[in-house]
């Protein structure tokens, strides 16, 4: 069996999957009484399509995943709203092969808290997060009718990836 540890969500460390998004460390663009705003720390490709916002309620589970999947031509958001979550993603190999699974220790898993959010590079492996110590929710934003036009999905039943906290994992 797979055994992955869960991660701390670093921009470094995701950078192969995509984008952290989170309060930058640079001044405000503006600021007034009780708020501050940074405009346009990450982008979504432009789509003629447009954006539908997905709602995820997500309960404790055993920390396992067995299945994957990836969209060729979009991006994807996930962003706690509470909760932490586990975010599994993979490399976005072999994009002339869209079923084609990286091996499975290939993935990675990263903790992402509220206040921050992951932007998913198109071709990125991965799955429904996963509620991490506690019920939690998400929301999600992918391209209008990529669940039905953009989405291949893999299932590995026989063979599941467990996460593990860091010290138990055998990478």
């Amino acid at each position: 069996m797979t055994m992955l540890a869960a991660e701390p969500l670093a921009a470094a460390a995701f950078a192969p999957f995509g984008a952290v998004v989170e309060r930058p460390g640079r001044p405000q663009d503006a600021d007034g009484p009780g708020w501050r705003w940074w405009a346009e720390n990450q982008l979504l490709a432009a789509s003629a399509r447009g954006y539908g916002v997905g709602f995820l309620d997500l309960q404790p589970a055993d920390p396992a995943f067995d299945w994957a999947e990836r969209h060729m031509r979009s991006q994807e958001l996930i962003a706690p709203l509470n909760g932490a979550c586990l975010v599994y993603v993979g490399p976005p190999a072999r994009p002339e092969q869209p079923d084609a699974l990286p091996r499975l220790e290939e993935f990675r898993v990263f903790r992402v808290e509220p206040g921050q959010a992951v932007l998913l590079g198109a071709g990125v492996w991965h799955g429904a997060p996963l509620a991490d110590g506690g019920p939690a929710r998400a929301m999600v934003l992918v391209q209008q009718g990529t669940g039905r036009d953009d989405t291949v999905v893999v299932r590995f039943d026989d063979r599941p990836v467990r996460i593990v906290e860091a010290q138990h994992a055998d990478r």
